[in-house]
C-alpha cells in the first residue's frame, strides 16, 4: 500500500524533470503556449507571437499612433487631438512612443490633469494670490486659533 504513493511521487518528479513547465520569463518577455516570447518595444505593436522556430513579429505604429511601453498590444493608440474649439493647442507633438500633449490658449487653463478642455482664468479676490494657474491661495498665513485654558 505504501509503494503506490511512493511510485507516484517518483514518476511525478521524473516527468517534471524531463518536461519542466515554464512559469516565468525574463524581463521584456511574455509567456505563451509554455514558451517565452520577446515583448514588442515601445513604438511597435505585436503582429505574431513567437514559435519554436520564429521570433516575435512586431511592426511600427502608423503616423498618428503610439505605444509607450514594452507590450503585446495588437493595436496602437491614437494620439490625442487638441481641439482648438475647446481652447486647446498642441504643446508637444506625439511620436510613435509618446502621446501628444495639449495645453490651453492664453488666458485659459486646463480643467483636469489630462488637459481635455480649458476654462477661463478667474480673478483672485483681495488678499489672495496665484498659487497655481487656475487656483488661488491666501498671501497671508492663516491665523492660529487661540487655545483656551480651563
Amino acid at each position: 500500500m505504501v509503494l503506490l504513493p511512493l511510485r507516484c511521487v517518483f514518476w511525478g518528479s521524473l516527468l517534471t524533470a524531463v518536461h519542466p513547465e515554464r512559469t516565468a520569463c525574463r524581463e521584456k518577455q511574455y509567456l505563451i503556449n509554455s514558451q517565452c516570447c520577446n515583448l514588442c518595444p515601445p513604438g511597435e505593436k505585436l503582429v505574431n507571437d513567437c514559435t519554436k522556430i520564429t521570433e516575435t513579429e512586431c511592426t511600427r505604429c502608423k503616423e498618428g499612433e503610439f505605444l509607450g511601453t514594452w507590450n503585446t498590444e495588437r493595436h496602437c493608440h491614437q494620439h490625442k487631438y487638441c481641439d482648438p474649439n475647446l481652447g486647446l493647442r498642441v504643446q508637444r507633438e506625439g511620436t510613435s512612443e509618446t502621446d501628444t500633449i495639449c495645453t490651453c490658449d492664453e488666458g485659459l487653463h486646463c480643467t483636469n490633469y489630462a488637459c481635455e478642455s480649458c476654462t477661463l482664468h478667474s480673478l483672485c479676490l483681495p488678499g489672495l494670490g496665484v498659487r497655481q494657474i487656475g487656483r488661488c491661495l491666501m498671501t497671508e498665513p492663516p491665523r492660529r486659533p487661540r487655545i483656551l485654558g480651563f
